[in-house]
């Protein structure tokens, strides 16, 4: 299995060097029909190129024709296009992170809480293109993700760990998104918990994660109901 592990990075590499995210899609899910897992930092390289097409293609394709008015039926069935590709690689995604990652041997803690959150915003950017009742299914199911992801990093990660802030921000912006775009009383709450357990913990205060959680802070403020 190393031989071929060595083989896929190889591949995947030359790839990712081309910028052809496409293939290296097809690379590893053609790797894993066979050997079902790959190691968690090679699974990275996979997120990128799903964050590539859905991102930096797809979702700046959806936006550049969504800020202008469309008429014709040509041009909403161009954009239907473009949402059907965003829809199809979310779920591709969530289905190799079901059915390969989340129970991996392989898996530290670190790398569960991350596989977690790695679902939860696949599900998150998929909900921005989906119609109203389709669009709080996903979002339901992104905020279960990052929330168990919340649970176990405080369990089993340090105060100081990036990807613990990251998911805690990623779960509130979901809270947000349920409530119509206003950050509810019990969402703002539970960040001025986190913050209060991180100044406790973290000596300085100019600590770039206690930074970055406060300056999240204040803009859940302006939005506070």
């Amino acid at each position: 299995m190393v031989d071929h592990l060595t083989e896929l990075r190889e591949q995947a590499g030359l790839a990712l060097c081309a910028k052809r995210y496409n293939d290296i899609i097809l690379i590893y899910k053609t790797y894993l029909k066979t050997y079902t897992d790959i190691p968690p930092t090679d699974r990275q390289i996979l997120y990128t190129a799903y964050n590539k097409l859905i991102l930096d293609y797809n979702f700046k394709s959806y936006w550049k024709l969504t800020s202008i008015e469309l008429n014709k039926t040509i041009d909403l069935n161009y954009l239907e296009m473009i949402e059907n590709e965003i829809d199809y690689l979310c779920n591709d995604i969530v289905q190799l992170i079901n059915n390969y990652f989340l129970a991996s041997t392989l898996n530290k803690d670190l790398d569960i809480v991350i596989t977690l959150r790695q679902r939860a915003d696949f599900l998150f950017f998929n909900s921005s293109i989906a119609r109203p009742a389709t669009k709080q299914i996903m979002l339901q199911s992104a905020l279960r993700s990052y929330t168990e992801g919340v649970e176990r990093s405080r369990l089993t990660l340090p105060i100081n760990e990036p990807e613990r802030v990251l998911i805690q921000l990623r779960k509130c912006a979901c809270d947000v998104q349920l409530s119509n775009g206003k950050c509810t009383s019990s969402t703002y709450s539970e960040l001025i918990d986190v913050i209060k357990e991180m100044k406790s913990s973290i000596l300085s205060p100019d600590d770039p994660l206690l930074i970055q959680i406060e300056s999240y802070r204040l803009e859940l403020e302006k939005i506070l109901c």
